[in-house]
């Protein structure tokens, strides 16, 4: 199995989840699936995580290889995505980045499963999730614990 991850799993998982200084095993075993290229996320996470100036952006920055700069099949696809759900992208970004709408075209052109830290919303919420987006798409996507549940990883 093969995934994309979002620039909220990361940060959640190093700041607040499961922080490198308690879980080194995880981000070992994170580092192996980077290798065995099973785990992937689009550039724009990357430029996401830049914002945030931590540790997360260096660990990031030392497994560039994941970071994967968009083809057009995933730009076609992110046009499906923005063309279905106008709503899903912000009317405007501080730098110009938005990562959600390619983190879910890699794994639809692809067939990834996708690793989000968000929770789907309701119906009728005026702005919708990953996970939604995911849904109306028939892609999978699960969190970062389930990541760490379907590998089998124990600590």
């Amino acid at each position: 199995m093969k995934y994309c991850i979002d620039t909220s799993s990361l940060i959640h998982a190093w700041r607040r989840d499961y922080p490198p200084d308690v879980f080194g095993t995880l981000w070992a075993h994170l580092d192996v699936l980077v290798q065995q290229g099973r785990l992937y996320s689009p550039v724009e996470v990357l430029l996401e995580l830049e914002r945030g100036g931590d540790d997360i952006h260096q660990w990031a920055l030392d497994h560039r290889d994941m970071f994967l700069e968009v083809d057009e099949v995933v730009e076609n696809t992110v046009g499906r995505i923005v063309d279905s759900f106008p709503a899903f992208v912000p009317m405007s970004s501080n730098d110009g980045v938005w990562a959600d709408p390619y983190v879910i075209a890699f794994a639809l052109a692809r067939g990834w499963v996708v690793v989000t830290g968000e929770k789907a919303t309701g119906q009728g919420s005026r702005r919708i999730k990953i996970p939604n987006v995911c849904q109306e798409f028939g892609v999978t996507s699960i969190t970062f614990l389930d990541l760490i549940r379907g590998e089998g990883w124990k600590f």
